[in-house]
Protein backbone atom coordinates (compact mmCIF):
# COMPACT_ATOMS: atom_id res chain seq x y z
CA UNK A 1 0.00 0.00 0.00
CA UNK A 2 1.61 3.11 -1.07
CA UNK A 3 1.28 6.85 -0.03
CA UNK A 4 -1.69 7.64 -1.88
CA UNK A 5 -3.54 4.55 -0.74
CA UNK A 6 -2.80 5.63 3.04
CA UNK A 7 -4.15 9.37 2.54
CA UNK A 8 -7.13 8.32 0.59
CA UNK A 9 -8.05 5.16 3.26
CA UNK A 10 -7.90 7.66 5.82
CA UNK A 11 -9.53 10.22 3.92
CA UNK A 12 -12.67 7.69 4.08
CA UNK A 13 -12.40 6.83 7.65
CA UNK A 14 -12.23 10.14 8.76
CA UNK A 15 -14.97 11.06 6.40
CA UNK A 16 -17.48 8.61 7.40
CA UNK A 17 -16.92 9.35 11.20
CA UNK A 18 -17.00 13.12 10.42
CA UNK A 19 -20.56 12.66 8.82
CA UNK A 20 -22.04 10.39 11.54
CA UNK A 21 -20.53 13.03 14.48
CA UNK A 22 -21.84 15.64 12.22
CA UNK A 23 -25.76 13.94 12.43
CA UNK A 24 -25.46 13.58 16.08
CA UNK A 25 -24.63 17.15 16.95
CA UNK A 26 -27.21 18.37 14.39
CA UNK A 27 -30.37 16.01 16.07
CA UNK A 28 -28.66 17.74 19.31
CA UNK A 29 -28.56 21.32 17.92
CA UNK A 30 -32.26 21.05 16.24
CA UNK A 31 -33.86 20.43 19.22
CA UNK A 32 -33.02 23.86 20.64
CA UNK A 33 -34.31 25.53 17.40
CA UNK A 34 -38.43 26.39 17.03
CA UNK A 35 -38.31 23.88 14.36
CA UNK A 36 -41.78 21.04 14.06
CA UNK A 37 -40.21 17.52 15.63
CA UNK A 38 -41.66 15.93 12.20
CA UNK A 39 -39.24 18.51 10.32
CA UNK A 40 -36.05 18.06 12.11
CA UNK A 41 -34.96 14.78 10.79
CA UNK A 42 -35.81 15.93 7.57
CA UNK A 43 -33.29 19.07 7.66
CA UNK A 44 -31.31 16.92 9.72
CA UNK A 45 -30.89 14.34 6.39
CA UNK A 46 -30.68 17.28 4.11
CA UNK A 47 -27.74 18.61 5.09
CA UNK A 48 -25.97 15.64 5.81
CA UNK A 49 -26.66 14.67 2.70
CA UNK A 50 -25.55 17.72 0.95
CA UNK A 51 -22.35 17.43 2.71
CA UNK A 52 -22.06 13.95 2.12
CA UNK A 53 -22.34 14.26 -1.92
CA UNK A 54 -19.07 17.31 -1.55
CA UNK A 55 -17.33 14.31 0.31
CA UNK A 56 -17.80 11.77 -1.83
CA UNK A 57 -16.67 14.21 -5.24
CA UNK A 58 -13.10 15.02 -3.38
CA UNK A 59 -13.28 11.03 -2.81
CA UNK A 60 -13.12 10.48 -6.27
CA UNK A 61 -11.06 13.52 -7.16
CA UNK A 62 -8.49 11.28 -4.64
CA UNK A 63 -9.38 8.27 -5.93
CA UNK A 64 -8.50 9.41 -9.19
CA UNK A 65 -4.84 11.04 -7.80
CA UNK A 66 -3.73 8.03 -6.29
CA UNK A 67 -4.25 6.23 -9.71
CA UNK A 68 -2.15 8.22 -11.48
CA UNK A 69 1.55 6.84 -12.04
CA UNK A 70 3.92 8.52 -10.34
CA UNK A 71 6.32 11.08 -12.09
CA UNK A 72 8.80 10.98 -9.91
CA UNK A 73 9.51 7.26 -9.87
CA UNK A 74 10.41 7.09 -13.49
CA UNK A 75 14.30 5.61 -13.58
CA UNK A 76 16.88 8.14 -14.24
CA UNK A 77 18.53 8.20 -17.66
CA UNK A 78 22.13 6.45 -17.67
CA UNK A 79 24.86 8.46 -18.60
CA UNK A 80 26.29 5.28 -20.63
CA UNK A 81 25.92 6.38 -24.07
CA UNK A 82 29.66 7.48 -24.53
CA UNK A 83 30.34 4.03 -22.94
CA UNK A 84 28.30 2.22 -25.36
CA UNK A 85 28.95 4.22 -28.61
CA UNK A 86 29.19 2.10 -31.90
CA UNK A 87 32.19 3.77 -33.20
CA UNK A 88 34.47 2.76 -30.13
CA UNK A 89 36.94 0.63 -32.42
CA UNK A 90 37.44 3.67 -34.69
CA UNK A 91 38.47 6.08 -31.91
CA UNK A 92 42.70 6.76 -31.03
CA UNK A 93 43.16 4.79 -27.37
CA UNK A 94 44.76 7.81 -25.98
CA UNK A 95 40.82 9.83 -26.66
CA UNK A 96 39.06 6.97 -24.79
CA UNK A 97 38.16 7.22 -21.08
CA UNK A 98 39.18 3.96 -18.99
CA UNK A 99 35.37 3.04 -19.48
CA UNK A 100 35.63 3.52 -22.86
CA UNK A 101 38.93 1.26 -22.95
CA UNK A 102 36.98 -1.57 -21.22
CA UNK A 103 34.17 -1.46 -23.70
CA UNK A 104 36.46 -1.65 -26.72
CA UNK A 105 38.47 -4.31 -24.97
CA UNK A 106 35.02 -6.22 -24.49
CA UNK A 107 34.06 -5.34 -28.03
CA UNK A 108 37.53 -6.41 -29.72
CA UNK A 109 37.50 -10.07 -27.42
CA UNK A 110 34.31 -11.17 -26.00
CA UNK A 111 31.62 -9.47 -29.02
CA UNK A 112 29.04 -11.47 -28.02
CA UNK A 113 28.93 -10.11 -24.51
CA UNK A 114 29.38 -7.00 -25.58
CA UNK A 115 26.07 -7.35 -28.16
CA UNK A 116 23.97 -8.68 -25.18
CA UNK A 117 25.13 -6.26 -22.79
CA UNK A 118 24.40 -3.27 -25.86
CA UNK A 119 21.02 -5.10 -25.97
CA UNK A 120 20.22 -5.16 -22.79
CA UNK A 121 21.03 -1.69 -21.94
CA UNK A 122 18.75 -0.50 -25.12
CA UNK A 123 15.94 -1.93 -23.52
CA UNK A 124 16.49 -0.39 -20.30
CA UNK A 125 16.70 2.93 -22.38
CA UNK A 126 13.42 2.08 -24.29
CA UNK A 127 12.02 1.45 -20.64
CA UNK A 128 13.08 5.05 -19.69
CA UNK A 129 11.76 6.69 -23.27
CA UNK A 130 8.59 4.42 -22.28
CA UNK A 131 7.88 6.33 -18.64
CA UNK A 132 8.00 9.63 -20.22
CA UNK A 133 5.65 8.77 -22.76
CA UNK A 134 3.15 7.23 -20.23
CA UNK A 135 3.35 9.71 -17.79
CA UNK A 136 2.91 11.98 -20.14
CA UNK A 137 -0.38 10.14 -21.98
CA UNK A 138 -1.86 9.40 -18.03
CA UNK A 139 -3.42 12.71 -17.43
CA UNK A 140 -5.26 12.82 -21.01
CA UNK A 141 -6.37 9.81 -21.02
CA UNK A 142 -7.93 9.90 -17.04
CA UNK A 143 -10.52 6.93 -17.63
CA UNK A 144 -7.63 4.66 -18.96
CA UNK A 145 -5.48 5.50 -15.45
CA UNK A 146 -6.63 2.12 -14.05
CA UNK A 147 -4.95 0.01 -17.20
CA UNK A 148 -2.08 2.04 -17.38
CA UNK A 149 -0.78 2.09 -14.03
CA UNK A 150 -1.18 -1.50 -14.34
CA UNK A 151 1.26 -1.33 -17.61
CA UNK A 152 3.35 1.12 -15.59
CA UNK A 153 4.24 -1.20 -12.78
CA UNK A 154 5.01 -4.09 -15.07
CA UNK A 155 7.47 -2.32 -16.74
CA UNK A 156 9.08 -0.82 -14.06
CA UNK A 157 9.56 -4.29 -12.18
CA UNK A 158 11.20 -5.44 -15.88
CA UNK A 159 13.32 -1.82 -15.49
CA UNK A 160 14.25 -3.02 -12.33
CA UNK A 161 15.32 -6.55 -13.11
CA UNK A 162 17.21 -5.09 -16.13
CA UNK A 163 19.02 -2.38 -14.38
CA UNK A 164 20.34 -4.68 -11.40
CA UNK A 165 21.12 -7.34 -14.27
CA UNK A 166 23.46 -4.93 -16.04
CA UNK A 167 25.20 -3.32 -12.91
CA UNK A 168 26.18 -7.01 -12.30
CA UNK A 169 27.44 -7.55 -15.45
CA UNK A 170 29.26 -4.06 -15.33
CA UNK A 171 31.06 -4.95 -12.04
CA UNK A 172 32.20 -8.15 -13.48
CA UNK A 173 33.48 -6.67 -16.33
CA UNK A 174 35.55 -4.15 -14.13
CA UNK A 175 36.76 -6.58 -12.12
CA UNK A 176 38.14 -8.65 -14.57
CA UNK A 177 39.50 -5.13 -16.21
CA UNK A 178 41.54 -3.98 -13.06
CA UNK A 179 42.95 -8.03 -12.69
CA UNK A 180 43.69 -7.17 -16.51
CA UNK A 181 45.34 -3.96 -16.49
CA UNK A 182 47.41 -4.63 -12.86
CA UNK A 183 48.08 -8.75 -13.27
CA UNK A 184 48.84 -11.27 -15.61
CA UNK A 185 47.02 -10.60 -18.56
CA UNK A 186 46.94 -13.98 -19.90
CA UNK A 187 46.08 -15.38 -17.22
CA UNK A 188 43.22 -12.76 -16.54
CA UNK A 189 41.83 -13.57 -19.59
CA UNK A 190 42.26 -17.14 -19.20
CA UNK A 191 40.26 -16.92 -16.02
CA UNK A 192 37.39 -14.78 -17.26
CA UNK A 193 36.72 -17.04 -20.70
CA UNK A 194 34.09 -19.13 -18.50
CA UNK A 195 32.92 -16.51 -16.38
CA UNK A 196 32.02 -14.40 -20.22
CA UNK A 197 30.04 -17.87 -21.32
CA UNK A 198 27.60 -17.13 -17.66
CA UNK A 199 27.30 -13.56 -18.49
CA UNK A 200 25.78 -14.58 -21.84
CA UNK A 201 23.57 -16.60 -20.32
CA UNK A 202 22.46 -14.91 -17.51
CA UNK A 203 21.69 -11.55 -19.79
CA UNK A 204 19.77 -13.52 -21.96
CA UNK A 205 17.96 -15.01 -19.18
CA UNK A 206 16.98 -11.98 -17.72
CA UNK A 207 15.28 -10.95 -21.11
CA UNK A 208 13.94 -14.09 -21.29
CA UNK A 209 12.11 -13.91 -18.01
CA UNK A 210 10.20 -10.58 -19.10
CA UNK A 211 7.98 -12.67 -21.50
CA UNK A 212 5.86 -13.66 -18.68
CA UNK A 213 5.45 -9.83 -17.90
CA UNK A 214 4.77 -9.45 -21.50
CA UNK A 215 1.63 -11.93 -20.94
CA UNK A 216 0.50 -10.40 -17.43
CA UNK A 217 0.50 -7.11 -19.42
CA UNK A 218 -1.75 -8.82 -22.69
CA UNK A 219 -3.56 -10.44 -19.84
CA UNK A 220 -4.80 -6.54 -18.37
CA UNK A 221 -5.47 -5.35 -22.07
CA UNK A 222 -7.93 -8.02 -22.14
CA UNK A 223 -9.70 -7.87 -19.01
CA UNK A 224 -10.26 -3.77 -19.82
CA UNK A 225 -11.48 -4.96 -23.16
CA UNK A 226 -13.86 -7.18 -21.84
CA UNK A 227 -15.29 -5.14 -18.93
CA UNK A 228 -16.00 -2.50 -21.62
CA UNK A 229 -17.32 -5.19 -24.04
CA UNK A 230 -20.12 -5.75 -20.24
CA UNK A 231 -20.61 -1.98 -20.26
CA UNK A 232 -21.85 -2.09 -23.69
CA UNK A 233 -24.09 -4.67 -23.48
CA UNK A 234 -26.40 -3.60 -20.56
CA UNK A 235 -27.97 -0.10 -20.79
CA UNK A 236 -28.52 0.48 -16.95
CA UNK A 237 -27.18 3.00 -15.86
CA UNK A 238 -24.56 2.67 -13.17
CA UNK A 239 -24.91 3.40 -9.60
CA UNK A 240 -23.39 6.98 -8.76
CA UNK A 241 -21.45 5.48 -6.23
CA UNK A 242 -19.26 3.81 -9.42
CA UNK A 243 -17.73 7.62 -10.23
CA UNK A 244 -18.40 7.15 -13.81
CA UNK A 245 -18.69 10.67 -15.42
CA UNK A 246 -19.09 11.79 -19.36
CA UNK A 247 -15.98 12.94 -20.93
CA UNK A 248 -14.52 16.51 -21.03
CA UNK A 249 -14.96 17.84 -24.78
CA UNK A 250 -11.43 17.36 -25.10
CA UNK A 251 -10.75 14.25 -23.82
CA UNK A 252 -13.84 13.44 -26.64
CA UNK A 253 -12.36 15.39 -29.49
CA UNK A 254 -9.04 12.91 -29.14
CA UNK A 255 -10.76 9.89 -29.69
CA UNK A 256 -12.89 11.33 -32.42
CA UNK A 257 -9.54 12.27 -34.29
CA UNK A 258 -8.04 8.81 -33.34
CA UNK A 259 -11.52 7.29 -34.80
CA UNK A 260 -11.26 9.23 -38.14
CA UNK A 261 -8.63 7.68 -39.12
CA UNK A 262 -8.66 4.43 -37.46
CA UNK A 263 -12.17 3.75 -36.53
CA UNK A 264 -15.86 2.42 -38.13
CA UNK A 265 -17.73 4.29 -40.46
CA UNK A 266 -20.78 3.36 -38.30
CA UNK A 267 -19.41 4.42 -34.53
CA UNK A 268 -18.50 7.75 -36.15
CA UNK A 269 -21.83 8.60 -36.92
CA UNK A 270 -23.53 7.41 -34.14
CA UNK A 271 -21.16 9.49 -31.54
CA UNK A 272 -22.39 12.43 -33.96
CA UNK A 273 -26.28 10.96 -33.87
CA UNK A 274 -26.10 10.66 -29.94
CA UNK A 275 -24.15 14.39 -29.74
CA UNK A 276 -27.10 16.42 -31.88
CA UNK A 277 -29.41 14.28 -30.04
CA UNK A 278 -28.20 15.11 -26.27
CA UNK A 279 -28.01 19.02 -28.11
CA UNK A 280 -32.53 18.54 -28.52
CA UNK A 281 -32.49 16.92 -25.51
CA UNK A 282 -30.80 19.65 -23.56
CA UNK A 283 -33.06 22.46 -25.41
CA UNK A 284 -36.38 20.77 -24.42
CA UNK A 285 -35.30 20.67 -20.66
CA UNK A 286 -34.94 24.30 -20.87
CA UNK A 287 -37.73 24.64 -22.65
CA UNK A 288 -39.68 22.59 -20.16
CA UNK A 289 -37.95 24.51 -17.22
CA UNK A 290 -38.78 27.71 -18.60
CA UNK A 291 -42.66 26.70 -18.56
CA UNK A 292 -42.06 25.81 -15.06
CA UNK A 293 -41.48 29.30 -14.12
CA UNK A 294 -44.28 31.15 -16.14
CA UNK A 295 -46.87 28.37 -15.60
CA UNK A 296 -46.17 27.09 -12.04
CA UNK A 297 -49.62 24.95 -12.05
CA UNK A 298 -48.94 22.82 -14.76
CA UNK A 299 -48.21 19.42 -14.05
CA UNK A 300 -44.48 19.44 -15.84
CA UNK A 301 -42.35 17.51 -12.78
CA UNK A 302 -42.77 14.09 -14.65
CA UNK A 303 -41.98 15.54 -18.22
CA UNK A 304 -38.86 17.12 -16.65
CA UNK A 305 -37.99 14.11 -15.07
CA UNK A 306 -38.18 12.02 -18.09
CA UNK A 307 -36.14 14.68 -20.20
CA UNK A 308 -33.22 14.08 -17.68
CA UNK A 309 -33.36 10.68 -17.63
CA UNK A 310 -33.34 10.99 -21.24
CA UNK A 311 -29.91 13.13 -20.98
CA UNK A 312 -28.37 11.04 -18.75
CA UNK A 313 -29.26 7.39 -21.13
CA UNK A 314 -27.67 9.80 -23.79
CA UNK A 315 -24.91 10.43 -21.94
CA UNK A 316 -24.21 7.29 -20.46
CA UNK A 317 -24.25 5.60 -24.04
CA UNK A 318 -22.04 8.12 -25.51
CA UNK A 319 -19.70 6.79 -22.64
CA UNK A 320 -19.72 3.07 -23.06
CA UNK A 321 -18.38 4.04 -27.51
CA UNK A 322 -15.96 6.46 -26.44
CA UNK A 323 -14.36 3.98 -23.55
CA UNK A 324 -13.87 1.22 -25.86
CA UNK A 325 -12.84 2.87 -28.26
CA UNK A 326 -10.39 4.62 -26.32
CA UNK A 327 -8.56 1.69 -25.16
CA UNK A 328 -6.85 0.99 -28.41
CA UNK A 329 -6.50 4.78 -28.48
CA UNK A 330 -4.91 4.99 -25.90
CA UNK A 331 -2.18 2.34 -26.38
CA UNK A 332 -0.94 3.29 -30.24
CA UNK A 333 1.28 6.50 -28.79
CA UNK A 334 2.35 3.43 -26.33
CA UNK A 335 3.29 1.35 -29.10
CA UNK A 336 2.09 -1.38 -27.48
CA UNK A 337 -0.36 -3.50 -29.61
CA UNK A 338 -3.45 -4.82 -28.48
CA UNK A 339 -4.11 -8.69 -28.50
CA UNK A 340 -5.45 -9.54 -31.85
CA UNK A 341 -8.60 -11.99 -31.40
CA UNK A 342 -9.73 -9.99 -28.18
CA UNK A 343 -9.36 -6.68 -30.28
CA UNK A 344 -11.44 -7.94 -32.79
CA UNK A 345 -14.52 -9.06 -30.42
CA UNK A 346 -14.26 -6.00 -28.80
CA UNK A 347 -15.38 -4.27 -32.91
CA UNK A 348 -17.41 -6.68 -33.32
CA UNK A 349 -19.17 -6.48 -29.70
CA UNK A 350 -19.43 -2.21 -30.70
CA UNK A 351 -20.90 -3.06 -33.70
CA UNK A 352 -23.59 -5.59 -32.82
CA UNK A 353 -24.90 -3.26 -29.61
CA UNK A 354 -24.63 0.18 -31.73
CA UNK A 355 -28.71 -0.65 -32.72
CA UNK A 356 -29.22 -1.77 -29.20
CA UNK A 357 -28.04 1.40 -27.87
CA UNK A 358 -29.04 3.76 -30.17
CA UNK A 359 -32.96 1.79 -29.75
CA UNK A 360 -33.16 2.48 -26.30
CA UNK A 361 -31.89 5.98 -26.09
CA UNK A 362 -34.45 6.63 -28.70
CA UNK A 363 -37.53 5.05 -26.27
CA UNK A 364 -36.27 7.43 -23.19
CA UNK A 365 -36.41 10.64 -25.46
CA UNK A 366 -40.03 9.17 -27.08
CA UNK A 367 -40.86 8.99 -23.28
CA UNK A 368 -40.16 11.88 -22.75
CA UNK A 369 -41.94 13.57 -25.97
CA UNK A 370 -45.14 11.37 -24.71
CA UNK A 371 -45.00 12.88 -21.33
CA UNK A 372 -48.15 15.24 -21.42
CA UNK A 373 -50.79 13.50 -20.00
CA UNK A 374 -53.94 15.96 -19.87
CA UNK A 375 -56.81 15.74 -17.00
CA UNK A 376 -59.77 16.09 -17.60
CA UNK A 377 -61.10 19.21 -16.01
CA UNK A 378 -63.15 19.29 -12.69
CA UNK A 379 -66.85 19.82 -12.80
CA UNK A 380 -69.52 21.18 -10.12
CA UNK A 381 -72.09 17.87 -9.89
CA UNK A 382 -75.80 19.87 -9.46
Amino acid sequence: MGFADIIFLFYLILGVLGLILLWQWLLGYITTLDVAPEKRGLITLAIVSLIGLIWLSYAFKLNHWRQIPPSSSAPASSNHGSVLAEDLLNQPVENLSEEQKLARFEQENFPELYDNRISLYRDIKGLDAFFIKIQKLAPLVPKQIPLLNRIYQLRQNTHQQYSQRYLEVSQQLRHFWVHYTTGNSEDALQKFQPVVNRLIKTIQQTRGDDLDNQAKQEQYIIESMRAAETLLKSNKLPAAQLGITSYKLDNRQRIMEWLNKNGSTNLLETLRMLSNQRAHILQQIQMVKNYIQRYPDLPLARTLQLWQTALQHNMYAEYRLLYAAEIPATLEPLAITPPEKPHARLDATIETQIPNILRFVNTMVTQAEQAYAPTAPKTNKR
